[in-house]
């Protein structure tokens, strides 16, 4: 148990009222940014700008008992219900909505090992596949790390132990909303790419990761799937173009149409909730041994996935 869990805020009947006032004191103190007093003046600032919303968002959160565990894990929480989120045009009571839906949406999962992965601190393994020549691919999940802005949770593709995907969502009712996908770090290099493209039998390592999601839509009874346009993305927010903007490199738009995604308002695209394979009779000969594997490892995916408990 660590100070968080111990902490006499989250143990009150009134919990959201006196976790807000905890975090405003500084005696709560995810992380180091909290013992600032003009970050805590700024949390301050926008909770009585929306207090309604904020504290309804503790009011639900703070009585959970894995909300310690979420605090540790993304340090500004607390705090993003007040600043951009998922896509840009969400408004403090949209993201509250959002974010409480997501964590309902997981106390309700049969899959306890789906489950936990979600909310995981760290990366969970869920599934692991065997490449082309013998590569170790593995699907993990965990709650969303360095990058509490674009959702909730995170779904990790790693080969041999690099990291080469990541997407991050948020489940709102019955739909999904992809704030993030991101590939490999940039000092991993392109060969290694075109390995585990080549290992998936050319499945890109995203589109892997956007199998995965299609399963869990799929079990779950989703409706709806989203991504966040290039425009949409929070980093295009006035308050990120400048300190953030810059690092903003990935072309949603483009992936998201490669899956069939149809431009939905500005900033989403409406992503098709499964992608139909291609009849073997219709591919060029000299390729349907490649697309049979191909098939075959997703197979093995959507078996791997339909057994985890």
């Amino acid at each position: 148990m660590t100070i968080l869990d111990q902490h006499p805020s989250l143990q009150k009947n009134n919990a959201g009222v006196s976790t807000i006032m905890a975090l405003i004191n500084g005696s709560l103190a995810p992380c180091d940014i909290w013992h600032e007093k003009s970050y805590r003046a700024k949390f301050l600032l926008r909770t009585l700008l929306a207090p309604r919303q904020t504290l309804r968002f503790f009011n639900s959160m703070a009585q959970q008992s894995y909300f310690s565990t979420l605090l540790k894990a993304q340090k500004t929480l607390p705090s993003k219900i007040h600043r951009h989120y998922l896509h840009l045009g969400m408004n403090a009571s949209a993201r509250v909505d959002a974010i409480l839906s997501h964590y309902q949406f997981i106390e309700k999962l049969g899959c306890k090992t789906l489950a936990r992965g979600l909310m995981s601190p760290e990366q969970t393994v869920l599934l692991e596949l065997s490449g082309k020549d013998g590569e170790k691919i593995e699907i993990n999940a965990s709650t969303a790390l360095g990058a509490e802005r674009e959702g909730e949770s995170t779904l990790w593709l790693n080969m041999n132990g690099v990291r080469l995907a990541a997407l991050t969502f948020c489940v709102s009712g019955d739909k999904i909303f992809i704030g993030g996908l991101q590939g490999a770090h940039r000092s991993v290099p392109h060969e290694t790419i075109k390995t585990a493209t080549k290992a998936c039998y050319g499945l890109f390592p995203k589109r892997l990761l956007m199998e995965v999601l299609w399963l869990l839509a799929a079990q779950q009874g989703i409706k709806g799937i989203f991504g966040v346009s290039n425009e949409g993305h929070v980093f295009r927010g006035l308050r990120y173009r400048l300190s953030k903007g810059k690092h903003f490199h990935a072309s949603y738009d483009e992936f998201w149409q490669s899956t069939g995604g149809e431009q939905y308002g500005k900033h989403l695209y409406r992503l098709p909730l499964s992608l139909p394979q291609k009849d073997l009779s219709e591919i060029a000969s000299k390729k349907r041994s490649e697309y049979r594997k191909r098939y075959s490892l997703l197979e093995e995916l959507q078996t791997q996935f339909a057994e985890l408990r």
